[in-house]
């Protein structure tokens, strides 16, 4: 089986409004995390090769509970797809509960293998972001890193922001592996599906 066929067809088990009604803390799972923006649905869909397996809109802020996947035939390999942070055309009120929502799944899941951070290739790096990758260094869980939109920049500006970003994450001093990505035409894809394998030790 290639690291193609372990993603596709991808099923869409459940979507939760907290990490208490989840399945059984069993297995391993790797959580997707991202600006409202970022376009992580649409990362998602690409990875499974499903256009419609997470819910994509025009208007950010669609994913606001935990929306649970499993790999095909393989109920304790999941993907967990968190809500959007950041978007300021909701209230304030509702933006620290998808926060919670976030926190509490973070802190409590023993199944979680990896964390995947999504940012816009153009705007990475806002407070929000860098409080996932500080939790990821205190916590020692390993992250993946991916910049998404990269069709957005010529080839030569994607190299730069790219190694920018690298720098930047360096300066943490932690274990990570970051990539430029575009969900539309697919460029790293490959790369993603072989981290992400090593992720849930597939």
């Amino acid at each position: 089986m290639t690291a193609k066929d372990t993603f596709t067809n991808a099923m869409f088990i459940g979507s939760f409004p907290s990490h208490k009604g989840l399945p059984e803390d069993l297995g391993d799972e790797i959580a997707f995390c991202g600006r409202s923006n970022s376009g992580k649905s649409s990362v998602i869909n690409a990875l499974t090769n499903n256009k419609k397996l997470a819910k994509t809109s025009k208007t950010p802020g669609r994913t606001q509970s935990i929306n649970l996947f499993c790999l095909k035939n393989n109920e304790n390999k999941r993907l967990i797809d968190l809500p959007g942070y950041g978007y300021a055309k909701v209230s304030k009120s509702t933006r620290t509960e998808w926060g919670l929502i976030i926190d509490e799944y973070l802190n409590s899941r023993k199944s979680l293998k990896g964390l995947v951070v999504i940012m816009d290739i153009r705007h990475p790096f806002k407070d929000s972001d860098k409080i996932l990758i500080n939790w990821s260094k205190k916590t020692k869980t390993p992250l993946l890193v991916i910049l998404n939109k990269a069709d957005k920049l010529s080839k030569n500006q994607s190299r730069i922001e790219l190694e920018k970003s690298k720098k930047l994450i360096k300066e943490i001093s932690i274990d990570f592996e970051i990539m430029a990505f575009s969900s539309k035409d697919l460029n790293g894809l490959n790369e993603l599906h072989k981290s992400l394998e090593r992720l849930l030790l597939l």
